[in-house]
């Protein structure tokens, strides 16, 4: 009995039939408080703002997928049959219809709903784009001061990602508009019943002269 239950937690489809739902399930309600603090937003409008922003992270995977493995292949002199590339190509394109078409639904949201999902969305792919640049620029300099240079290609997959690191950095680049709008932490710690409520009461001088 010990050994069978022990053999179904740690089988595959243990992992990815309860534990990546309940993980996933977790942070979409994390995501969802700070967005019902910051705003008098309603939690349908929070959660078709995260499913549009989480499809959209999804559909630059795909074009990830899609577009390096051609280019390292260009610079590499790695030739893919015909059907290979037919495939990235299409993948790419998946992800970039999946983005764009994401990216207009969530333009169409109220911008109090999508403040908190879109600046997590931008900030994540903002320090993604970073660490790959910096990793990327390290892996080159190592391979130089340590002696790596005489294999046949050794730069393709440093400059490769660096490239991908600044251009995911250079797409997320300036201030994030959301973020600077946004009241500051002790205000958004209030709840906004009260926030509300306060906004609505007149000042004391108005008042006196009433």
């Amino acid at each position: 009995m010990v050994s069978l239950a022990a053999g179904l937690v740690s089988s595959p489809a243990f992992v990815y039939g309860v534990l990546v739902p309940l993980v996933l399930v977790q942070i979409l309600a994390l995501l969802f408080i700070p967005s019902l603090l910051s705003a008098p937003a309603k939690a349908r409008a929070i959660g078709e703002a995260l499913h549009s922003y989480c499809l959209q992270a999804f559909g630059v995977m795909l074009m990830t997928v899609g577009s390096l493995p051609t280019v390292y292949s260009v610079l590499a002199g790695v030739s893919y049959t015909g059907g290979t590339y037919f495939g990235l190509l299409l993948i790419f394109a998946a992800g970039g219809g999946l983005f764009l078409w994401q990216d207009q639904h969530a333009s169409t949201l109220d911008s109090a709903a999508r403040a908190v999902p879109a600046a997590i969305f931008l900030l994540t792919f903002r320090i993604l784009g970073q660490v790959t640049l910096i990793l990327a620029l390290l892996s080159f300099l190592l391979s130089i001061t340590m002696g790596s240079t005489e294999i046949m290609g050794w730069w393709v997959m440093p400059v490769l990602m660096g490239c991908y690191g600044g251009l995911v950095t250079w797409c997320t680049r300036g201030s994030v508009p959301w973020v600077s709008h946004t009241q500051s932490v002790g205000t958004l710690l209030t709840p906004v019943a009260s926030r509300t409520a306060k906004a609505q009461t007149p000042p004391r001088s108005i008042k006196k002269r009433k």
